[in-house]
């Protein structure tokens, strides 16, 4: 998978969207798949995080349903997202420090006016932007 550009559908990046708003005011989650660098499925979560207006957290039993129905519909897990219902798209210090899979992309959609949607790498406490491409259909 690239490391500068990830392509993601349309119906996945308006999925990401309702999702945020849905949950707003507290952060949404969820699990990004599709095939080499191209993202075509959500797999939305619960935030069960103790503060979830400031955090995420993933029910591990959820995570794991999650990524088998990603390995059933004979995808990869390509992307984790969050959203930020207060602040900008860019990785909090807690986002970087609780940032687990290193080959995962994050990405951070903030519902601030204008809504923005952008995507990292984050490994070793260190991020790095990734371009986003959006297609109508993949």
């Amino acid at each position: 998978m690239s490391r500068e550009e990830i392509t993601i559908s349309e119906m996945a990046r308006s999925k990401i969207e309702s999702h945020a708003l849905q949950c707003a005011p507290n952060e949404c989650c969820g699990l990004l798949g599709g095939r080499g660098d191209k993202i075509a499925s959500t797999y939305p979560l619960a935030n069960v995080a103790e503060k979830p207006c400031t955090r995420y957290f993933a029910a591990p039993e959820a995570l794991f349903k999650a990524m088998r129905q990603i390995r059933e519909a004979g995808e990869e897990m390509l992307g984790i997202y969050h959203s930020h219902p207060r602040s900008p798209a860019f990785p909090s210090r807690v986002d970087v420090e609780m940032a687990f899979y290193p080959d995962a992309i994050y990405f951070i959609i903030s519902l601030l006016n204008p809504m923005e949607l952008r995507a990292f790498t984050i490994e070793d406490e260190v991020f790095n932007e990734i371009e986003i491409s959006i297609i109508n259909n993949l």
